[in-house]
């Protein structure tokens, strides 16, 4: 079983692919019985301020190697809901 920071580092690049969308971070990232579920959040719309900006939660699945199966658009946001 790969650990887990094997499985981020080897997702995150098939994860920009599938999404068209370079992902900013991991927030989340769980074992599961069919391999593995990661939560990313993506930049869609840079604003100034920085905490306007609009960004996207994908929930992404993955086999045991870190391949993405499939992603889901989850949540919208701006960078500023994140701190309150």
């Amino acid at each position: 079983m790969m650990e887990l920071m094997e499985i981020s580092k080897k997702a995150l690049p098939k994860a920009e692919e599938a999404l068209n969308k370079k992902p900013e971070s991991v927030s989340s990232l769980e074992k599961t019985e069919k391999g593995w579920r990661m939560e990313v959040q993506v930049l869609e719309r840079k604003a100034v301020p920085d905490s306007f900006d609009l960004l996207s939660v994908f929930e992404l699945s993955l086999d045991a190697s870190g391949n993405v199966l499939g992603f889901k658009q989850i949540k919208k946001m701006r960078r500023g809901d994140l701190l309150g």
